[in-house]
């Protein structure tokens, strides 16, 4: 099978959720057998020089990219909240991809084009125009849902009005659009039911993002027992209202209990001003080279969101370590992770302190629901089955 993957981020390095989503498809279906050609936007923010992939990544896919600069611009978002358009959407719109796109695909022949998000469908006529191939939507959140659950949160003022605003166009432009591929794939089951809700009539099937089940090399790294992380971009809304959270309210009634306990932050694109405040025991680490080297040196992972859509990734790679996850609900939606069991979940502050310091004082208690959570992904997030699954998906729809 020949297949093209379309992105609006060059996806490499493997440093946020969504770059890792991409990488695992494209390095299954090429262990799968399949030819794979990949097509991005190298954004201005994101940018990476595609030649400097290591070599065992370029062998997987041929990459093709163009640079496109995204960044927001206030006076242009300002105007699409009067002419109606969705400007999240616009950003990716570039004259230079759609000619890059054209060329691979009438030097080409494709059986499936999958577009790795929303913010590829304007790239739907000209896919249309020179390719006969199957083109399929993976949707990796339900993107509005994003901007709903952050409108919410947000205090009453400019910003929210913006926030509900953007998050209308943005429900529009996607339910408009729902039915305009040849197939959807969601990325968890609650994704599918929610399209499935907003009108979806294409062939549907759920594909999770997978991780290497290999038995893998134990590692001998020493680990900080005290000690809570969290990692993600710092520059997407929902990780850094979620961190505020932790730090200002949950954190200091963890302290007062372990006074020892050290909170470390990794992750990109740190604002200036953060955090706005000092806060005692916390470490930014900022970016890593090496996330799975930084995850195996910490004891409890912590995810304290309030928005956002789709799978949390670095949930499943924090698992796939052994590592113990406190999550609010909506921060492990999608997973069908069990409370209790191989996660705790809590969304309160009082409650969210108590699962941590539960972990805190019971080695017993972390290493059962570390062990529980590498049991369960291996179990449901083995990448070669997922990708086996896919595949036998589109073999039924080029049917």
């Amino acid at each position: 099978m020949k297949i093209l993957q379309v992105c609006k981020k060059f996806p490499y390095p493997l440093r946020d959720g969504e770059v890792i989503a991409i990488h695992q498809l494209t390095r299954g279906f090429y262990e799968a057998g399949h030819k794979v050609t990949v097509a991005a936007i190298n954004t201005k923010k994101h940018f990476f020089p595609p030649d400097e992939m290591p070599v065992e990544n370029q062998e997987l896919a041929d990459f093709y990219s163009v640079l496109l600069d995204t960044d927001i611009n206030w006076w242009d978002a300002l105007k699409s909240m009067f002419s109606g358009d969705a400007y999240n959407i616009q950003r990716f719109v570039s004259p230079d991809f759609e000619k890059l796109l054209s060329s691979i695909l009438r030097e080409n022949e494709f059986d499936i084009v999958q577009l790795e998000g929303l913010y590829l469908l304007p790239y739907l006529l000209v896919i249309r125009k020179f390719s006969q191939a199957k083109i399929v939507l993976r949707a990796h959140n339900i993107e509005h849902l994003i901007w709903e659950r952050n409108s919410t949160t947000a205090r009453p003022g400019a910003k929210k009005w913006y926030l509900q605003t953007l998050a209308a166009r943005m429900k529009e432009f996607e339910i408009y659009n729902l039915n305009s591929c040849d197939a959807l794939v969601a990325i968890t089951n609650v994704d599918a039911a929610k399209f499935v809700e907003m009108g979806c009539k294409l062939p549907l099937h759920t594909s999770p993002v997978g991780v290497n089940i290999n038995g893998g090399v134990e590692s001998n790294l020493p680990v900080e027992k005290q000690s809570v992380f969290f990692i993600g971009s710092m520059d997407w809304l929902p990780n850094r209202e979620g961190v505020e959270w932790f730090l200002d309210i949950v954190f200091p009634k963890v302290l007062s209990a372990f006074p020892a306990v050290k909170f470390f932050m990794a992750g990109r694109n740190f604002p200036d001003n953060f955090p706005e405040r000092p806060f005692p025991n916390l470490e930014i680490v900022g970016e890593v080279e090496n996330s799975k080297a930084f995850i195996r040196s910490k004891s409890i992972m912590i995810v304290p969101l309030f928005s956002g859509s789709g799978m949390r990734v670095k949930i499943i790679e924090a698992m796939a370590e052994g590592k113990p996850v406190v999550s609010t609900a909506i921060g492990a939606e999608g997973l069908n992770a069990t409370d209790g069991v191989n996660i705790l979940i809590a969304d309160t502050a009082d409650a969210f302190a108590r699962q941590i310091k539960r972990l805190l004082k019971d080695d017993g208690e972390l290493n059962r629901i570390g062990q529980n959570g590498k049991t369960f992904v291996a179990e449901n997030f083995d990448n070669k089955k997922i990708v086996d699954d896919l595949i036998e998906f589109y073999k039924a729809i080029l049917k």
